[in-house]
Order: C-alpha cells, then sequence, then structure tokens
C-alpha cells in the first residue's frame, strides 16, 4: 500500500484534500459527499533486467474515483481534473520513501454509475512507472 499512501500524501500536498476526510485509500465512505479515492489496479507486471530475477520497473496501475454531491457533475468533473493535474506531474520524485519514475493518466475522465444517493461519480485511471 506504499503507492497508495504516497499518492495520498502527494493530493494532500497539492491541495486537494485531507487524507482520512475527503481523500482515502482503498475503500469508499458513505461520508461526505465529495471525496477522492484511490484503489489498487491490475497494473502491467514488472519489466526485468539481467535474467528473470532482477525487477528494474514496477508498473502498477491506479483508479481514481471523485464523487460529488447529488447532481453536482460540475464540481465533481472540477476536482478529478485536479487529480490527474496533481498526480500526473510526478516525474522522477520520491514521494513517501516510495520513488517514482512518472506516473502517467491511461484515460480521460468518464462517468461511473450513480451512487444510492444519486451523487455523481466519475473515474480516471493511471500506470504508475516506479523503481524497485
Amino acid at each position: 500500500m506504499a503507492v497508495l499512501d504516497a499518492l495520498g500524501a502527494k493530493l494532500v500536498s497539492d491541495g486537494i484534500g485531507v487524507l482520512g476526510t475527503t481523500i482515502f485509500l482503498g475503500f469508499q465512505p458513505a461520508t461526505p459527499d465529495a471525496v477522492v479515492v484511490i484503489y489498487e489496479g491490475r497494473g502491467n507486471g514488472p519489466e526485468l533486467t539481467f535474467g528473470a530475477s532482477v525487477l528494474a520497473v514496477e508498473r502498477p496501475s491506479i483508479r481514481v474515483l471523485a464523487r460529488g454531491a447529488r447532481n453536482d457533475y460540475p464540481t465533481t468533473r472540477s476536482l478529478i481534473l485536479s487529480v490527474r493535474n496533481s498526480l500526473g506531474s510526478i516525474r522522477n520524485e520520491t514521494i513517501s520513501g516510495t520513488s517514482f519514475m512518472c506516473v502517467t493518466p491511461t484515460s480521460d475522465p468518464y462517468p461511473l454509475r450513480l451512487d444510492d444517493k444519486e451523487r455523481t461519480q466519475l473515474g480516471l485511471d493511471f500506470v504508475v512507472w516506479l523503481t524497485p
């Protein structure tokens, strides 16, 4: 979970929200309405060098969900774009002890179903390049 912790710290440092209050790692709470959630994805598997046992680059993926208030698509879209700008700016940076080569968006924001309280939800996918 080191990657999620580091990316959560990046969002906090960029003023996107507060960890455990409006930014969550791996789970989506019922409240508050406006939240950002970072989930681990399938990833692409590591790149190997010098035989099959030495990792050169790890490439996990993450999915970010932004949820807003009921019937408030514009604010939710603005939130997910702020997340894209924050995480997408990571280049050759160590955050919370995790060494990132880069974090690259692999999708545009996309709509997810409304939740049971009819709150807008948008998703965004990234691939993360790490040096082990």
